[in-house]
């Protein structure tokens, strides 16, 4: 507690005495009435009784003057000062260490529970004194520091009615673990911490013990949340990412979920597709339940589609729509050229992956529509261009002219799949990897890797190799991760070309023996995949296992759609790489958010942009001169709407301190020091009581002259 004291308070007697000697000496000097004989005294007493009043105010005002002037003179040379008394601290608490943590979170924004927090937060800092300090931390699903602990209690004020809500999810606990981080730098005083929110039960779940509060630190829960809210999202939306347009129309599934104790009736849920709606839906919900709701669309072009399925405006809106993209193709043309054809279909080195293409079907009627051919040679230049993917299957050798062609149809954006066998020739295929000796070599080499020699022998099934690693990242194995959707282990290779991968490639499988299994690179516009076994049962069992169907049908899908190993939906906050870009370092790229505003940055040596500012849901664009644009989705985090909020209680007790407090009437080292501080700040007030006592004497030497 502030209060007044005295550095030599001996001074504060000797100044009391002083001031009595003016009182005593006036009452010795004081005035005795004499008799003097008049013969006519009517006037002269009239005058007497006037000047001895006058008189007697005088001197009494000039000894009220002097007795101050001696009170001034001890009390200036006791020296005074204002100081925290260090055992009224630690009994009283003395000054108060405040941080207030703000709660900005989407779910804030439910009716005026964000105004009125803010209300809250004003309300606080105008309780606090001068000798107080303040803090104050914004928190959403991270914290940020907007003001550090000191006295600039205004700064609070303006930056609270200057903040806006976020669209990001709650997490209070790294908002209060630097709260109390930053109490611990305050010596004395109290410590305390006002959270201001909903409670939301969402921002709690990741507490940990060590999340408890340090000893000493108090924390107040402001509730500003609605008893029993409800709300309505859209929390989850199935989008095919590629529309194949032969096939039957593509399916949108949109999850709507009820977070309240009542039932909810002929909820109109509409979808919207390049800003057209093309169907709308009503649906009956049960009190915290979940409803999905089906719509069925066609395309007629190949393009990229924008859209979004969007619920009526209710208490909290960011929810109310959910974002999407899909591409929209025809399907895939692939072309095979057979190295290896038979008399019977059976033993035809591309038997098994006509199978798999599903030759014969209608398109409507295939788990992904694709147009298979095949030949035994390389389609001409001009006839190459019609087709998504090439595959080699056991090709011995290609001409010059038919490297170039290939290099010319990858590089303009085409996937090419090269699978071995006993017809290969391995130097031919050295050459096209880059080396051989010939006119091949001054190109850049297609192949992802260089052939060394064959390992294993076909007809001994006794000995074998199995897939033992596995990139389950990429895009054709992401399916195959849940090892309830397939399992390559259980294939087994008898044969298998070894060989080294060359530069710019990847491995994204290999055998138990360490040799790799599946190559990829990245040639020009297109993508190159190297199998180091056949296609077909020759040296594998591969095309009987489950796997082999599936792994055939993604592979052809990474190769045949641009850019399908991006992710194709972002949550608020996430940063975003845009890959693939064939353009020199450092082009500019222009990056649109939702709401027009545009951001610029350039594309890195490795052909990617990064970007970070995904602060408001909707549809991002990416611009870049001369080509297409490409687009990206951000979409809120619906685990922050539901809004059921934890007891205050149960969260003031959940994060006590570990340790007991420090005994309130210990008056620590800290204290001490803090005190000592003060002392030497706060002993300028005997200057200004000199300077009072100067002014004081010049106007009593100027009165007393006067009487």
């Amino acid at each position: 507690m502030f209060g007044l004291q005295f550095l030599t308070p001996l001074f504060l007697a000797a100044g009391a005495a002083a001031a009595s000697l003016p009182l005593i000496i006036h009452l010795l000097n004081r005035e005795r009435a004499r008799q003097l004989v008049f013969s006519t005294i009517r006037f002269i007493k009239v005058s007497h009784q006037v000047n001895v009043q006058r008189h007697q105010l005088k001197q009494l005002i000039l000894l009220l003057m002097r007795i101050l002037i001696l009170v001034l003179l001890g009390l200036a040379f006791a020296r005074p000062f204002f100081a925290a008394n260090p055992t009224a601290t630690a009994e009283t608490g003395g000054k108060r260490n405040v941080v207030v943590i703000l709660d900005n979170s989407y779910s804030m924004g439910y009716l005026d529970t964000f105004d009125r927090a803010k209300k809250e937060a004003v309300r606080i800092v105008d309780e606090l004194h001068q000798g107080d300090t303040s803090a104050l931390i914004l928190t959403t699903n991270r914290a940020t520091v907007v003001k550090p602990l000191d006295a600039e209690h205004s700064l609070i004020k303006s930056a609270v009615m200057g903040t806006k809500l976020t669209d990001r999810t709650t997490d209070y606990l790294d908002a209060i673990q630097s709260a109390d981080e930053m109490l611990q730098e305050a010596n004395i005083g109290q410590k305390q911490i006002y959270l201001i929110g909903d409670l939301q039960r969402i921002g709690w779940e990741s507490f940990v013990d060590t999340d408890k509060l340090s000893a000493g630190v108090e924390i107040a829960f402001v509730d500003v949340g609605t008893r029993e809210p409800s709300n309505l999202a859209i929390t989850g939306l199935s989008v095919p990412q590629v529309v194949l347009n032969e096939q039957k129309p593509a399916q949108v599934v949109v999850r709507v979920q009820n977070f309240s104790d009542q039932a909810v009736e002929n909820l109109p849920v509409k979808l919207f597709i390049d800003d057209n709606l093309v169907g709308t839906t009503q649906i009956d919900i049960e009190p915290n339940d979940v409803m999905d709701t089906l719509f069925q669309v066609r395309f007629q072009t190949e393009e990229t589609h924008t859209g979004y399925a969007a619920l009526p405006d209710d208490d909290l809106e960011v929810d109310n729509r959910r974002y999407f993209l899909l591409q929209s193709l025809k399907s895939i043309q692939v072309h095979c050229v057979n190295g290896e054809p038979a008399r019977r279909d059976y033993e035809s080195e591309t038997f098994f992956l006509q199978m798999a293409m599903g030759e014969g079907l209608a398109p409507a009627q295939q788990i992904i529509p694709i147009d298979f051919t095949q030949s035994l040679q390389l389609p001409d230049p001009a006839a190459i261009r019609e087709y998504d993917v090439i595959i080699l299957a056991n090709v011995a050798r290609l001409t010059e002219s038919e490297a170039q062609t290939l290099r010319a149809f990858v590089g303009d954006g085409g996937g090419l799949i090269i699978t071995v066998g006993d017809r290969v020739d391995l130097e031919a295929y050295r050459q096209m990897g880059g080396a051989g000796r010939g006119r091949a070599q001054q190109a850049a080499p297609l192949l992802p890797c260089n052939f060394v020699q064959a390992a294993g022998d076909a007809l001994n099934h006794d000995q074998f190799r199995v897939i033992a690693t596995i990139n389950y990242n990429h895009p054709i194995f992401r399916p195959f991760k849940d090892p309830n959707h397939g399992d390559f282990g259980k294939a087994r290779f008898y044969r298998y070309l070894q060989a080294v991968p060359l530069a710019d490639s990847t491995v994204l499988a290999s055998f138990d023996d360490g040799s790799p299994a599946l190559f990829e690179k990245v040639y020009g516009n297109g993508r190159v995949l190297c199998f180091t076994s056949t296609i077909d049962r020759e040296w594998t069992d591969l095309p009987i296992h489950g796997v082999y169907l599936p792994f055939l049908h993604e592979t052809i899908k990474y190769l045949a759609l641009k850019r399908t190993d991006e992710q194709p939906d972002y949550r608020i906050g996430d940063p975003v790489e845009l890959s693939g870009y064939e353009l020199p370092g450092g082009t500019e790229i222009a990056i649109f958010n939702p709401v027009g505003a545009e951001t610029r940055t350039r594309i890195n040596e490795q052909g990617g942009v990064f970007y970070d500012t995904t602060e408001s849901p909707g549809i991002y664009s990416a611009h870049v001169s001369g080509g297409q644009p490409r687009y990206f989705v951000v979409n809120p985090d619906t685990v922050e709407s539901d809004l059921t909020p934890r007891d205050s209680e149960e969260l003031t007790s959940m994060l006590a301190g570990n340790a007991e407090a420090v005994a309130s009437n210990v008056v620590t080292s800290e204290m001490i020091t803090q005190y000592h501080e003060d002392v030497e700040k706060g002993q300028g007030v005997w200057w200004y009581m000199m300077l009072g006592l100067f002014a004081l004497a010049v106007t009593e030497m100027f009165f007393a002259n006067r009487i």
